[in-house]
């Protein structure tokens, strides 16, 4: 009889988030040896794809927790699944709590600031409990580890990419148009949540450097791909440079029209000071783009220590900056530079061949049955 195995995920269907990126990964990986069922906090009832999904997706936001919290139970006392996985430690305390009931065994993935020293009381005994925790970076294992996680529990299962959804090609000339870049403008590019509690990505930093870096390498150009509360302030910011005419908040962009987006840029950056891991680098690098990022969190496993990209001090304005003009200048080893060699690497590490096999080791005698 094959293992019977319950995901659970704030969403699978949603676009445009690391961890419901990373869940979905997970569950098609985990579909190719279990019998799935897909619980989804924020989805609605459906299939996907062609595997049972449950969600509290219609239910009013300040009575989706619970209504997802009852769904989850009531799912596991039918099926009994041989392994719980939650990618999200908020949902640690319901299957702490079904592991004591029913005795399923759980894994819960950790991203990054999701742990910490103000994790509540009952999130920390539910990763002393699990059975197994997954995190995406070195970083967030010792955010784990400082939380009193067992050292000898946590195994590293870093993001992947959809290889088919991000590739090599030239810049779209509609899109071009769509942003009133010309010839000759350079192009940075962030793709990022903004989000006020999430100013550590960087943006600030990138606007600040602008004006040096413009004046390094000539007409540039940067857009911010992305929604959020702070989008007013980082505009204010902008102006407050003389920026407005070289800054373009994107806004929302679709995931069809993701890949696209990085295609049009010189330079991905984000000189993020507290990423779990970032997608986005791998992302942009499928699509064979340079990319800078910060040095002190999960983005230095996704440039595998400096290797395929440039890690510069998140917190330094100059570090930003020169890195900023070495990347627009060309400035760095060749692999940074070349395309297709970039993307292969970056697969090499980080695609969905790598994704499975670290899948399946993190598995090994932690479900009750052949996992």
């Amino acid at each position: 009889m094959q293992t019977s195995i319950h995901v659970w995920a704030p969403s699978f269907v949603s676009s445009g988030d690391g961890i419901t990126a990373f869940s979905r990964e997970l569950a098609l990986a985990l579909s190719e040896r279990a019998t799935l069922h897909l619980l989804g906090k924020s989805d609605r009832d459906g299939g996907w794809p062609g595997v049972p999904l449950v969600g509290s997706g219609h239910i009013p936001d300040l009575l989706r927790s619970a209504h997802f919290a009852s769904r989850a139970v009531i799912s596991a006392i039918s099926h009994r699944p041989d392994l719980i996985v939650s990618t999200h430690v908020n949902f640690g305390p319901i299957a702490h709590a079904l592991k004591m009931l029913l005795g399923s065994p759980f894994v819960l993935v950790a991203h990054g600031i999701d742990v910490g020293p103000r994790i509540s009381a009952p999130r920390l005994r539910a990763l002393k409990a699990a059975d197994s925790l997954w995190a995406v970076s070195r970083w967030t294992r010792a955010r784990l580890l400082a939380c009193g996680a067992n050292e000898k529990k946590v195994s590293l299962v870093p993001n992947t990419v959809r290889e088919e959804a991000f590739g090599v090609g030239a810049p779209d000339d509609g899109l071009r148009r769509r942003y009133s870049i010309r010839g000759d403008e350079k192009v940075i590019l962030t793709v990022a949540r903004l989000d006020s509690r999430e100013r550590y990505k960087g943006c600030d930093k990138v606007l600040r450097a602008m004006p040096a870096v413009r004046q390094a390498v000539g007409p540039l150009r940067y857009l911010v791909v992305g929604t959020g509360d702070d989008v007013g302030r980082l505009a204010s910011l902008a102006a407050s440079l003389g920026l407005e005419f070289q800054v373009t908040f994107c806004g929302y962009v679709p995931d069809p029209e993701l890949a696209a987006h990085y295609r049009l840029a010189n330079v991905f950056a984000m000189p993020s000071a507290g990423e779990g891991f970032g997608i986005v680098f791998l992302e942009a690098m499928a699509c064979g783009i340079p990319v800078l990022g910060g040095n002190v969190d999960g983005t230095t496993d996704a440039l595998a220590d400096g290797e395929l990209g440039l890690l510069v001090d998140p917190e330094s304005e100059d570090a930003v900056t020169a890195g900023l003009i070495d990347l627009l200048q060309r400035r760095g080893p060749p692999l940074w530079f070349d395309p297709r060699g970039l993307r292969a690497r970056c697969l090499a590490l980080y695609g969905r061949y790598a994704f499975r096999s670290r899948v399946r080791n993190a598995l090994f005698g932690v479900c009750r049955g052949d996992c």
